[in-house]
């Protein structure tokens, strides 16, 4: 993934090879390009990584009197109306506008900025180091701040090239991880390393070594707007999805969707405007799932130029399971990599995926319009749903809590058990401090979109580069200041696309086969007509899964797994208790019960980071 990485050490003999160490480290791909900047004789290096899509310009950029130093990666969006409020200043790149930004507005040139980015900038006489992203964290960072020391990087690994950030475990992360399938907040896999915080800028001070890092936006910054009708709130929120797919496909970069039978991707198909050339789109999965079939009939519908990538049996897993680890550092697990295997292909043919990613949860899912959520009786109701959905509802179900008191060891059970709850409590409080209707749903996006089905995107991004219609600021400020259940069932997002896309609305889309058309008739002829071929057995039956990573487990890739899992050095970490792992890959081999790959892919992954980036 594009991303920069730096270094303000103690003395200047850990700077260059720190440099060359976190551009090697990552660089994934041939077409990785580096470049580097330090300064003549402070400890200070920067620099960037790119998959050379965008800002192909030669980095740093330094300003005209040589003071500023600044670093970019991603792009804005508002570029024009920036150019405007700064005076009209040449600048015919993001970059340089962002610089003239800083030149004017300080520290808070960021709060100018719209799009998706990270920026550094370090300015050589005040001896300043200062990092800033956009609101919603969208070009994910990390940093270690010790002993008056920074290092940061876009993946955890880059951190680790600095010599004086350690290697410990942090046991609360981990057992997040085992019972969520996810880390929580700010945390990674390492004491010592976190998360750079969405919405924020840091200043490092040189002569002080002080750190401090601030969030300039968060989610109390939207405002309240309940007079909003259903009917107004659709016109808005079409003109406003309308205009952030604009944005994002201007230019003259290829556009790409990676299309599914859901109404994500096919309303940013739908809202395209048009190009010379067709747009790409591309679909992955058994040729007979529900997310191929549909897939196929919606490209038609739109006339794109549709590809298909079949995964026919777990090999492929095995082939490219190494560099999702690589590009995902394990906060996503292997289960969730099923998208990878056609990015080599994709490159060719397109430079960016207009991404789908979450918008259900932007426009209204229903899990999260409900009236424990949005009419809570106190936080504790709210945080005990949140919990119950984060072990078995958000992905495929996960250890109960009598399962996590059988899979620690006695020593690391005691440090262990109880430990993700705590923490999750911990971390929920901050988001009852916003808007109550919304607590549940914040929490969420922070951390499982941003934090975990996010890493979908930083996969893609070691190929393409990516583009959020759903994530504009402007969207997110609208949508998320209307009452909740103006934004149920989706039922807003269906009228928009009847409106908007009328031959996309009769292409059914969800786990029922239904078409997602507002039109009452041509609805419940069509369902009805589908529940009676499914009673007569007329109807097809579509897997819903595009990949069966459940039989992979019991095929293709069980000797992998038990290698892993069963290993002398796993055993040795004195984390689990070896034969309740045994009898849960046992519990899967005999497939009695369903979904209990949640239960032990986790763990399957997380050995594999413990040997990548901890032994």
């Amino acid at each position: 993934m594009s991303g920069l990485f730096g270094i303000i050490g103690k003395d200047s003999t850990i700077v260059q090879p720190f440099l060359k160490a976190a551009s090697a480290t990552i660089s994934h791909r041939p077409w990785y390009v580096a470049d580097t900047w330090s300064a003549e004789t402070l400890p200070v290096g920067l620099g960037r990584s790119g998959i050379g899509i965008f800002n192909r310009e030669p980095q740093p950029l330094a300003s005209g009197d040589r003071r500023l130093i600044i670093f970019m990666s991603g792009e804005l969006y508002n570029a024009a109306d920036l150019r405007r409020s700064l005076g009209g200043q040449p600048a015919d790149t993001d970059i340089l506008l962002a610089l003239h930004a800083f030149e004017q507005y300080g520290a808070d040139f960021v709060k100018a900025l719209d799009g998706a980015f990270f920026i550094t900038i370090y300015d050589t006489a005040a001896s300043r180091l200062i990092l800033a992203n956009d609101r919603f964290g969208l070009y994910p960072h990390y940093y270690a701040y010790r002993e008056g020391q920074l290092a940061f990087a876009p993946e955890v690994k880059g951190v680790l090239c600095a010599p004086f950030v350690p290697r410990h475990l942090n046991f609360t992360a981990a057992a997040e991880y085992f019972r969520f399938q996810q880390v929580l907040g700010e945390k990674t896999f390492h004491e010592d390393i976190f998360l750079f915080p969405y919405g924020s800028i840091a200043q490092f001070d040189l002569s002080s070594r002080q750190w401090s890092l601030n969030r300039y936006w968060d989610w109390d910054q939207i405002p309240d707007r309940p007079e909003v009708t259903f009917e107004e709130a659709v016109i808005e929120v079409g003109r406003l999805l309308r205009s952030a797919v604009e944005k994002r496909a201007a230019g003259d970069l290829r556009p790409g969707v990676f299309l599914s039978g859901g109404l994500d991707s096919r309303a940013l198909l739908g809202l395209m405007p048009p190009r010379p050339a067709p747009p790409v789109t591309a679909s992955f999965g058994q040729h007979n799932s529900r997310d191929v079939y549909y897939a196929a009939r919606i490209a038609r519908a739109a006339g794109s130029r549709h590809h298909w990538f079949d995964l026919p049996d777990g090999r492929w897993v095995l082939e490219n399971v190494n560099l999702h680890l690589k590009l995902t550092e394990g906060f996503h697990s292997w289960m969730h990599m099923h998208g990878i295997t056609m990015l080599p292909a994709l490159r060719e043919i397109m430079d960016y995926n207009l991404t789908g990613w979450d918008g259900g949860t932007v426009m209204g899912h229903a899990d999260h319009i409900n009236p424990i959520y949005n009419k809570p009786i106190d936080q504790d109701t709210v945080l005990l749903e949140t919990y119950k959905q984060f072990l078995s509802g958000y992905t495929w179900p996960g250890l109960a809590d009598a399962e996590e008191r059988l899979l620690y060891t006695d020593s690391f059970g005691k440090q262990a058990i109880g430990l993700a709850f705590d923490s999750m409590r911990q971390e929920f409080a901050r988001f009852w401090n916003f808007r109550r209707h919304y607590a549940a749903e914040y929490f969420y996006i922070t951390n499982h979109c941003w934090r975990s089905t996010g890493n979908m995107v930083k996969t893609a991004r070691s190929h393409l580069e990516v583009r959020s219609p759903f994530w504009d600021y402007n969207l997110i400020d609208f949508m998320y200041s209307l009452q909740p259940e103006i934004r149920r069932d989706q039922l807003m997002y269906r009228h928009i696309i009847t409106r908007e896309m009328p031959k996309l609305a009769l292409i059914p889309y969800d786990k029922k086969e239904y078409l997602p058309t507002i039109n009452a008739w041509q609805h419940s002829l069509h369902a009805l007509s589908v529940r009676a071929r499914r009673r007569l057995r007329l109807f097809p039956n579509r897997p819903t899964l595009y990949a069966d990573y459940e039989n992979y487990l019991r095929g293709d890739l069980r000797a992998w797994a038990e290698n892993l899992l069963y290993d002398r050095r796993t055993q040795e970490r004195g984390l689990w208790n070896v034969a309740f792992v045994r009898s849960l890959m046992e519990r899967h081999l005999a497939g009695h019960e369903p979904w209990t790959i949640g239960k032990i892919a986790p763990l399957i992954t997380f050995e594999m980071v413990m040997r990548e980036y901890f032994d």
